[in-house]
């Protein structure tokens, strides 16, 4: 039987002929998730011998790797905001990017005082989003909304990981179709969304590994990447309450483009958030108060 140490270097060899980066990481995040152990047990124990059938398994996983699946599909989890989500092909894998959308929106509940803001994630997915302000916001109302019923499945399952099944509402339909028989108009404290905004004109500037296994009606907003942002501050507006807020994520080279949008519609932009990267990630739009 192989030890640790001979499993974990032969699955590095693997990945590293399939060309794939950080081979020698990755085989220790899949014999780790093969064996339920952390990977300090895998520094700490590197001669353990492990069973043929992890073995073969391991092997299997690292194959499916060079093959250029996810590594998240092939654990079935990814962690975003300190929290570990449960993510299948259905969903799009949450990313560290749409941690600042996460944050804006908590600083914004937070600067209000809001102890039970009413807050609505359009697009939820893995239910990432809904499910982190949920447990970050114990009084929120959460209303989440996502066009696949594939995804809301793995979205329930998270935010009852989570211990925030009952504060989070899950419906299936296209953006804010669900919402119009929730007699919620203009009572939302937040809108918050994070659309579909890569290119389809443009599929090879994404990465083979998210273009070839990551769900396309998530990734892809039209020819351009922009057709949902005016859904958004259009149909949004029925809901976001006068002096609330639209907080959303935008893709690269989108901003000159949305800013225009904005500026031509009901609502005001706050501030831009640029990621770790200096690139403009998040806006925080205002649904302006009526003045008498």
């Amino acid at each position: 039987m192989p030890t640790i140490s001979e499993a974990i270097n032969e699955g590095a060899r693997r990945l590293e002929r399939a060309g794939a980066n950080d081979a020698r990481r990755t085989a220790g995040v899949l014999l780790a998730h093969r064996l339920d152990v952390d990977r300090t047990h895998l520094l700490m124990h590197p001669e353990q011998a492990i069973s043929e059938e992890d073995h073969q398994t391991f092997l299997q996983m690292i194959e499916r790797r060079a093959a250029g699946e996810p590594v998240q599909y092939i654990t079935g989890h990814q962690e975003f905001y300190k929290l570990d989500f449960l993510v299948t092909p259905a969903v799009l894998i949450p990313r560290p990017e749409t941690e600042f959308l996460v944050e804006r929106a908590l600083r914004l509940v937070r600067e209000a005082q809001q102890p039970a803001p009413l807050i609505v994630d359009a697009g939820t997915g893995s239910g990432g989003i809904a499910v982190t302000l949920a447990v970050e916001i114990p009084g929120a109302r959460l209303i989440a909304t996502d066009l696949s019923g594939a995804a809301l499945a793995v979205a329930r399952l998270n935010a009852a990981r989570h211990g925030v099944s009952s504060r989070v509402e899950f419906y299936e339909g296209d953006l804010f179709a669900p919402l119009t028989a929730l007699g919620i108009d203009n009572r939302v404290d937040l809108l918050v969304c994070n659309p579909p905004y890569v290119a389809a004109s443009e599929p090879d500037l994404v990465q083979p590994e998210v273009r070839d296994y990551e769900p396309h009606t998530a990734l892809f907003g039209g020819a351009d990447g922009l057709i949902f942002y005016p859904r958004l501050l259009a149909e949004g507006l029925a809901y976001v309450k006068p002096g609330g807020y639209l907080v959303c994520e935008i893709g690269y080279n989108q901003l000159e483009a949305i800013s225009e949008m904005v500026a031509a519609s009901g609502w005001q932009m706050v501030d831009v958030t640029e990621d770790l990267q200096g690139i403009p990630r998040t806006l925080t739009i205002r649904r302006p108060i009526a003045k008498p």
